[in-house]
């Protein structure tokens, strides 16, 4: 991971959320990074109680921070300290109060749990999704319980420029916790891929039959092009380049980090698209419906 100075994690008193940020603690300790608590009162509930109560919703506001207050001090409490912290209640919206104080701190790094207070077995649970879906950001989120360091990491590669920035960024953080790392490029048999005839096939006939031959060489080349892709970035590391055959690429790259028993997937936020708005590509999307562990999602600057 690339040298960090702010990293701001979202919490939310679950046990997911108290995973983030001890993980946020240990990832802040080995960068000398600030980390910065965040804990959101939601506006909407508070009206609602209010409003239940024929009473102000100032008074209630009031009252909900203060406590939301001090039950973070006690939450924060029972885990290790960052060296360098500083924590914020916010009334709003959830979600928007987290996109908005990740882009005016200008936070290297987001960080919250998987689950939150959903505590989901699989996939990422509603703000999580969210939250990778509409951060310019990298965003971690995290599988709860998993504070300690990673030991095992799948880095996503579909030779893109965001792949590069994925490469850089399991090198980094694997020299930083001593992982290894599986490189994994999911890939289709083209010919598979397209269910009808081929430009290459005979006019009028059907679509070309490839031989055994031809399909080995094909994955040759590819295997060809990983290791060129990865391979000095590799050096130093303990690594593995991996093809994976699905004919989804969200649903190889899970299979892959459940049989490898990874602990941290790295992907980019979209992949080979030309649409400079999307912030997540397809195959994140898919992904963010059944992580087996913990992901990391690199972002490069709209």
């Amino acid at each position: 991971m690339n040298k960090l100075t702010t990293i701001l994690v979202a919490v939310d008193f679950s046990t997911g959320s108290r995973t983030a940020y001890e993980q946020a603690v240990r990832i802040a300790a080995l960068h000398g990074a600030k980390v910065h608590v965040l804990h959101v009162v939601d506006s909407a509930a508070v009206a609602a109680l209010a409003e239940s109560r024929e009473e102000p919703f100032e008074n209630h506001a009031r009252v909900a921070t203060e406590g939301a207050s001090e039950a973070l001090t006690h939450w924060l409490e029972q885990s290790p300290a960052a060296a360098n912290c500083e924590v914020t209640i916010a009334l709003g919206t959830p979600l928007h109060e987290i996109l908005e104080h990740a882009r005016t701190l200008k936070a290297d790094l987001l960080v919250a749990g998987i689950a939150g207070a959903g505590d989901m077995p699989a996939g990422a649970g509603s703000i999580s999704s969210k939250l990778a879906r509409k951060v310019q950001t990298p965003v971690l989120l995290v599988r709860t319980n998993h504070p300690q360091a990673f030991r095992k990491i799948v880095a996503c590669i579909d030779f893109s420029e965001n792949s590069r920035a994925v490469v850089e960024q399991a090198h980094s953080l694997a020299r930083m916790d001593g992982a290894t790392v599986d490189f994994v490029h999911v890939w289709q048999e083209p010919w598979v891929a397209m269910a009808y005839p081929t430009p290459f096939a005979d006019p009028g006939g059907p679509a070309m039959v490839y031989t055994p031959e031809e399909r080995e060489a094909c994955i040759q080349r590819l295997r060809a092009d990983l290791h060129a892709f990865v391979g000095v970035a590799s050096q130093g590391i303990e690594s593995t380049e991996v093809l994976q055959e699905s004919p989804s690429h969200g649903n190889g790259i899970a299979t892959h980090a459940q049989e490898a028993q990874a602990d941290l997937i790295i992907m980019g936020g979209k992949g080979r698209t030309n649409l400079r708005y999307v912030l997540l590509g397809s195959t994140a999307e898919r992904l963010l419906t059944r992580l087996p562990c913990s992901l990391l999602v690199v972002k490069l600057p709209v």
